[in-house]
């Protein structure tokens, strides 16, 4: 591989905030990222959308969007 191309990947790096290294690690190698940090705890949302129709007809009003 070019040199030149590494060095400048490793810059491209080291310019980024921890929190972005941490996200490009995770799309990397997301095998090491432990089991338990890879899951969302979706009751978190529990209750925060409130719809005023049904939920199944408003699925259907807005896959029909696609469509047309």
């Amino acid at each position: 591989m070019n040199i030149q191309l590494v060095e400048s990947i490793k810059q491209l790096v080291l310019s980024l905030s921890e929190e972005e290294r941490g996200w490009l690690k995770a799309q990397l190698m997301p095998e090491q990222i432990p089991a338990e940090k890879r899951r969302v705890d979706l009751n978190l949302f529990s209750g925060i959308l409130q719809l005023q129709d049904d939920p199944l007809e408003f699925q259907r009003q807005i896959r029909g969007e696609w469509t047309e």
